[in-house]
């Protein structure tokens, strides 16, 4: 498998000890670094634009990828080959067709595993942005009108329904080595906004972090119920872990994460 890793960079130490940490990362075809770049969309599409391979994966800096994370990705697109060629976009988490939050990470930010093993990619209407997979030859490009890092994961899913092309939430477990926020900044809410226009004949539109709908419920009850959690509550926030590597060890070896069977076949 040819595949291209990209990923915004405005932190070198925590591309280090994160995703330049993981074990497949030198087996990228090719790695780019996108810096000082304003947005997430336009990031990506110069990176899509200088990389090579007909895979290419796009991650933030804080993602950490397992042993093997490369073949998991694999057996996916292979998987893909035969039951639907014509996939566009992939991810580890996400909202399945059914309308249930579905996938398989783990967010240092939230302090816990997210889903539970599967086996075969699943169909899905919108992505998480820790990490995207594009199939290059689905000519898929982001939305360099939307603002910010934010949302961009279901706006290009809702850009491949449009052009009648599926997208998967693939058994392919990352850590997502994230500071937790007690509020949404507003640059979230600003990216809420334009999705909010540009698809308002498709709302409501769920996402693995809240719902685009056409009433702006969502903007003020997102803010009390943070306000309620994290000050009436006292609830804290998960920190950033200064090596995703022990900390994959250790959720491996106490059980609440399982590593899958082990494949033999090398990426083609």
């Amino acid at each position: 498998m040819n595949w291209s890793l990209i990923a915004p960079v405005n932190d070198e130490v925590v591309l280090q000890s994160c995703l330049a940490s993981s074990p497949c990362f030198s087996r990228a075809h090719d790695f780019h670094a996108m810096r000082g770049f304003a947005s997430a969309s336009v990031a990506y599409n110069a990176g899509i634009r200088q990389s090579t391979g007909d895979i290419v994966v796009l991650a933030h800096q804080d993602v950490y990828l397992p042993p093997d994370w490369d073949l998991r990705l694999a057996a996916a697109v292979s998987n893909l080959s035969v039951t639907d060629p014509h996939w566009a976009v992939l991810g580890v988490w996400g909202i399945a067709s059914q309308g249930e939050a579905r996938g398989y990470s783990y967010c240092t930010g939230l302090e816990k595993v997210l889903g539970r093993p599967f086996d075969v990619p699943i169909a899905c209407t919108s992505l998480d942005e820790a990490l995207l997979v594009l199939r290059r030859s689905a000519n898929l490009t982001f939305d360099e009108g939307l603002p910010g890092f934010h949302l961009y994961g279901t706006d290009i899913c809702l850009a491949a329904r449009q052009k009648a092309m599926n997208c998967y939430i693939i058994p392919a477990f990352c850590i997502h080595n994230t500071a937790g926020l007690k509020f949404l900044p507003w640059a979230f809410w600003r990216a809420y906004l334009y999705m909010r226009s540009k698809w308002w004949r498709q709302l409501p539109v769920r996402t693995p972090c809240t719902t685009i709908a056409r009433l702006p419920a969502q903007i003020l009850e997102g803010p009390l119920r943070n306000a309620y959690s994290h000050w009436l509550k006292r609830r804290p926030v998960g920190q950033r872990a200064p090596d995703p590597r022990p900390l994959y060890r250790e959720l491996v070896s106490s059980g609440r994460v399982h590593e899958f069977p082990e494949l033999s076949k090398s990426p083609d």
